[in-house]
């Protein structure tokens, strides 16, 4: 009984004292999944190029590719007239990295600079990351 009721009878007392408890900064970050969409991802992007790890060549094949993100929480994806649609999940890592997580696929994309990069699909991880920008 004592382990579960020291933790509560502390916080009791430290309630009851009056002693004042910090609160959180209101405008603290959120880490882990967001309940709602950042403005910075929204919007339609189109795939540039690729990024290669260092030793690879990039394709110089032009890819078709789109993905839109809306603040929904709901996504298109083209690629070479093939779509997909569905729901995805924005997650903030603790060094404020966003990673955008389609549901219906398993492509992950990281914002980097104003850029969405993707280096993997699930386990695979790519040699050379699809690099996509956001349309004006």
């Amino acid at each position: 009984m004592v382990r579960v009721w020291g933790p509560i009878a502390v916080a009791m007392l430290v309630a009851l004292s009056g002693v004042p408890v910090a609160a959180a900064p209101s405008n603290a970050e959120q880490f882990g999944s967001l309940t709602k969409v950042p403005d910075q991802i929204l919007g339609r992007w189109k795939m540039i190029g690729e990024r290669c790890e260092e030793g690879e060549t990039p394709s110089t094949k032009q890819v078709s590719a789109f993905l839109r993100l809306d603040p929904h929480f709901r996504y298109e994806l083209t690629v070479e007239g093939w779509s997909w649609a569905g729901t995805y999940r924005v997650d903030r890592s603790s060094n404020s990295q966003l990673r955008i997580q389609l549901d219906a696929t398993l492509y992950n994309f990281d914002l980097v600079d104003n850029r969405l990069e993707n280096w993997g699909e699930g386990d695979a991880t790519f040699l050379c990351g699809r690099i996509f920008e956001r349309e004006k």
